[in-house]
């Protein structure tokens, strides 16, 4: 009884504190984590105030793939995974983020380690306590793997202290956020991350099969892409070459593959492989007038009419006049 007067002591003082501030979105997320933390010292289940939108929130995808994991139809807008054990706070989360992202949530650690893996998310947004899997491991696994290296991973604590920072940035987050927090802070932060990887995307791409130089978000990922373009520069002469073979070599599924290069460059595998091709024909031109016919057949592409296309498309300039401008 002691403990729970001055537990309600503490709440009081917050409140008279809250009451005297400018009202903001941090005040009214604030006020629902202290009317959350009244209801769970009082027992009391409570139940969002509205239902979450389903056009833009998504539950655990009910639709699963023949292995058994979920799935659904991506949208042209990014998708988060948001992971809390509190289904008002993640429902909250969930509804904050909905206007302008495609969102999904998870209960567990487990749970959310197993959509992660399917519906690669551009970003998980994590609570550090978690059953099954805890946040901070949830985010380690992810940072270890190959297939899920590449997703970004914001952590949600009320651990704040220094080591419980420290640790959770070890883990391979990008960012640690303690709780309670400003949905606009978390917003900012949000589109930070996908503007560092949009940047990133357009430098792998700009370096043309050459990304030794850049800083790629884990190490998996820049031992990854160095071997994707090893891959396509061993077989640049051969026309045959497809994405299929590309996943043999790689030794990972189809739908890996495609996420990884996708999320990491912007574009798909293929399109990678034919933006290789076209950049190393143009670094033929530009040192010596080779024949159209004999460049074509070097970089894979079996009809010097097609190639010829695919390069002004390019480049905007034929493979003929290359020199000319270079």
């Amino acid at each position: 009884m002691e403990h729970l007067e001055q537990k309600i002591s503490l709440i009081k003082i917050r409140l008279a504190e809250l009451l005297a501030r400018k009202e903001s979105e941090s005040v009214r997320l604030e006020l629902f984590w202290i009317a959350h933390e009244i209801d769970e010292m009082l027992g009391i289940k409570s139940e969002p105030d509205e239902p979450v939108p389903s056009t833009s929130v998504r539950p655990s995808p009910s639709v699963l793939t023949s292995d058994g994991r979920p799935t659904f139809a991506r949208s042209d807008r990014n998708l988060i995974l948001v992971v809390d054990e509190d289904a008002d706070q993640r429902a909250y989360l969930c509804k904050q983020l909905a206007d302008e992202f495609d969102v999904v949530e998870a209960s567990t650690g487990g749970e959310a380690w197993e959509m992660a893996v399917s519906l690669n998310p551009d970003i998980v947004i994590s609570d550090v306590l978690l059953s099954v899997i805890p946040g901070d491991e949830l985010c380690r696994k992810l940072h270890d793997s190959v297939e899920t290296s590449h997703i970004a991973f914001i952590l949600l604590s009320a651990l704040s202290e220094r080591e419980n920072i420290i640790y959770g940035l070890e883990a391979g987050a990008d960012d640690y956020i303690t709780k309670p927090f400003d949905t606009d802070i978390l917003r900012t932060r949000i589109h930070s991350i996908l503007r560092r990887r949009q940047h990133l995307r357009e430098e792998v791409v700009a370096m043309n099969g050459r990304p030794e130089r850049l800083e790629y978000k884990t190490q998996l990922d820049k031992d990854f892409m160095g071997k994707v373009f090893r891959i396509i520069e061993s077989q640049l002469s051969n026309s045959d070459f497809a994405i299929s073979d590309l996943c043999y070599e790689l030794a990972m599924s189809r739908s890996s593959v495609y996420n990884k290069i996708k999320t990491l460059t912007g574009k798909g595998p293929n399109d990678i492989i034919r933006i290789l091709r076209l950049s190393r024909a143009k670094e033929m031109l530009s040192r010596r007038p080779y024949p159209i016919a004999e460049v074509s057949a070097k970089v894979g592409f079996s009809d010097p009419k097609y190639f010829s296309t695919c390069f002004k498309k390019e480049f905007g300039v034929s493979p003929s006049r290359i020199s000319d401008i270079l």
